[in-house]
């Protein structure tokens, strides 16, 4: 999923969301980790890092906010990959946040991957992807998703991931409101609400209609944490709603929450999702799904 971009002195890296097409609880392992089976796909909506040799760590912030101290998951990659490789160098990284934190698009996650990638170049430490994706399962679960493809299924707690040939062609919606679902909290009303006994597909059965027009999508689109989610929102702006409004039909949350997606066939469908959304108060984002070797913008609305 990353993107690498080679430059003189330094080295700067697009960090890509993903959107979880389908996310299913399947238990809980001894150590208190939720099992999972996602299909998931990056979207090219980026955090730009750019890192430089430097004799001390440093991290700069614009943009979006993005959380400062030992909860910043650039600088614990960035000293994981120093400990795996026995080097104490420093660098000057600098961070340009666009992707929302606390929405479940995944931008922390995605910005430490990226941190190993860049690092293991500039302190010359040759590890190949699958070592630098062990090295982020310790940093974040999801990490290592993030040195596979554009679309894979991830299984486990994260690690475990199958590529897939992305098959799809439409233009994802992106809307969320202005409060964050911390995901440990989700996790923690998921586990006390319990199974809600409704009968749902299987994370991959989404897998049969990738190719096929939007509708098809829409009864595939599973989040076994939307409950918890919507349970924890209370009377707050509720963003599916808004989209269904709008007159989408193919409609998921995306991780933990708070962000949503609605799937469109065309880009002028999305466009008038998204801008309805954005006049009832949402922030909203047009987005495809990341491929190589392609046009890689992201659009606001």
């Amino acid at each position: 999923m990353l993107e690498v971009i080679s430059e003189y002195g330094g080295l700067t890296v697009l960090a890509p969301a993903k959107v979880n097409l389908t996310l299913r609880v399947l238990g809980t392992r001894p150590d208190g980790y939720h099992v999972l089976e996602s299909v998931v796909a990056g979207v090219t909506l980026f955090d730009t890092l750019h890192a430089e040799p430097d004799g001390d760590l440093s991290l700069a912030c614009r943009g979006l906010e993005a959380p400062a101290g030992p909860d910043n998951l650039i600088l614990k990659a960035a000293r994981a990959l120093g400990a795996r490789c026995g080097i104490r160098a420093g660098a000057r990284l600098s961070l340009e946040k666009r992707i929302p934190v606390g929405r479940g698009l995944g931008g922390g996650s995605s910005d430490a991957a990226a941190t190993l990638v860049a690092l293991n170049d500039l302190w010359r430490c040759g590890l190949d992807p699958a070592e630098l994706a062990a090295v982020g399962a310790s940093v974040g679960s999801d990490v290592p998703l993030f040195f596979g493809p554009p679309m894979a299924v991830m299984r486990g707690r994260g690690e475990d991931i199958e590529p897939l040939e992305t098959r799809f062609t439409w233009t994802l919606v992106l809307a969320w409101p202005a409060y964050r679902m911390p995901t440990a909290e989700v996790y923690a009303a998921y586990d006390r609400l319990g199974e809600d006994g409704d009968a749902k597909p299987s994370a991959t059965a989404i897998l049969e209609v990738l190719g096929g027009p939007v509708r098809d999508a829409a009864s595939f689109l599973v989040n076994d944490l939307e409950r918890a989610a919507d349970n924890m929102r209370e009377r707050r702006f509720d963003v599916r709603a808004c989209l269904h409004d709008a007159g989408a039909q193919a409609v998921g949350m995306t991780g933990s929450g708070s962000a949503y997606f609605a799937v469109a066939d065309t880009e002028a469908e999305a466009q008038r999702w998204a801008d309805a959304a954005g006049v009832a108060g949402a922030e909203t984002y047009l987005v495809a799904l990341q491929s190589e070797g392609t046009d890689q913008r992201e659009n606001s609305t």
